[in-house]
C-alpha cells in the first residue's frame, strides 16, 4: 500500500506539472534560480559594488522599518509643551515656544497632516480641518498651491525621531533674548569658562565640618 501511495503521489506531481499552472509555476522558478546565479556570479566579480549595493539596501530597509507613526508625533508635540510648561515664562526658549504653540493650534484645528513616503514621514499643515468638506470641492481656487508646500511642511521623521522638532527644542530651558544686553564676547562661552565642576564641589565643602590644625588645637589648649 505504501508503493502504491507513492506511485499515486507521483503521478499527481507529474500531472500538475503538466498542467498550465505547474508549467507556469516551474518557469517561474527556474527565472528565480537563473536571477540568483547571475547575482552570485555578478558578486564574486565585483564585491566592492556587491557591498555597497547590499549596505544601502540594508540602510533602506533600517529606515523604512524605522519610520515614525503620526501618534509618536502627536506625543513628542505634547512631552515638548509639557517641559515647557514647568518652565518659568523668563527662561522659555522663544523659538521653541513659537514652534510648539503652533503644532499645538494646528493640532488642535485637525490641520495636521501625516504622510508616509516609505523611506522617511513628513507633517505638513493642510488648509482646512479634515472634517471640513469645502476643501473636497473641484474648484482650483480652494485647492492649496505646490508653491506653499515648503512653508506647509512642519516636520520630517526618519529613523524613529522627529528631527525639525527636535532641533527646535534644543536648548529649549535658555532664553536667548536675556543675554541681548551683555557684551558681544560674552555672548558664548566655552567650557572651559564655565568650571562648572570646581563651582560644584566649592559649594559641597560649606556643609563639610571644620578640620582644625594642630597649630590651631594648640594655643585653644594654651588659652
Amino acid at each position: 500500500m505504501a508503493a502504491a501511495a507513492v506511485g499515486a503521489g507521483r503521478g499527481l506531481w507529474a500531472w500538475m506539472a503538466r498542467t498550465r499552472l505547474g508549467r507556469w509555476c516551474q518557469a517561474l522558478v527556474q527565472d528565480y534560480a537563473a536571477a540568483l546565479r547571475e547575482t552570485a556570479q555578478s558578486a564574486r566579480q565585483r564585491p566592492l559594488a556587491s557591498a555597497v549595493t547590499a549596505a544601502a539596501l540594508s540602510g533602506a530597509a533600517a529606515c523604512g522599518s524605522s519610520v515614525p507613526s503620526a501618534e509618536s508625533f502627536e506625543a513628542a508635540v505634547v512631552e515638548a509643551a509639557g517641559s515647557l510648561l514647568v518652565l518659568s515664562p523668563g527662561t522659555r526658549s522663544p523659538g521653541a515656544e513659537r514652534h510648539v504653540q503652533r503644532l499645538l493650534r494646528r493640532r488642535e484645528a485637525g490641520r495636521l497632516r501625516y504622510c508616509h513616503l516609505v523611506l522617511l514621514a513628513v507633517v505638513y499643515e493642510a488648509p482646512c480641518s479634515a472634517s471640513a468638506q469645502l476643501y473636497a470641492s473641484r474648484c482650483r481656487y480652494l485647492q492649496p498651491l505646490w508653491r506653499q508646500a515648503p512653508a506647509r511642511l512642519l516636520d520630517v521623521g526618519f529613523c524613529g525621531r522627529w528631527w525639525l522638532l527636535r532641533h527646535r527644542l534644543r536648548d529649549y530651558d535658555v532664553n536667548e533674548d536675556e543675554f541681548r544686553a551683555l557684551p558681544p564676547h560674552l555672548h558664548c562661552l566655552e567650557p572651559r569658562q564655565l568650571h562648572s565642576e570646581h563651582n560644584e564641589r566649592l559649594f559641597l565643602q560649606k556643609y563639610e565640618p571644620a578640620v582644625l590644625g594642630d597649630g590651631i588645637a594648640g594655643e585653644e589648649e594654651e588659652a
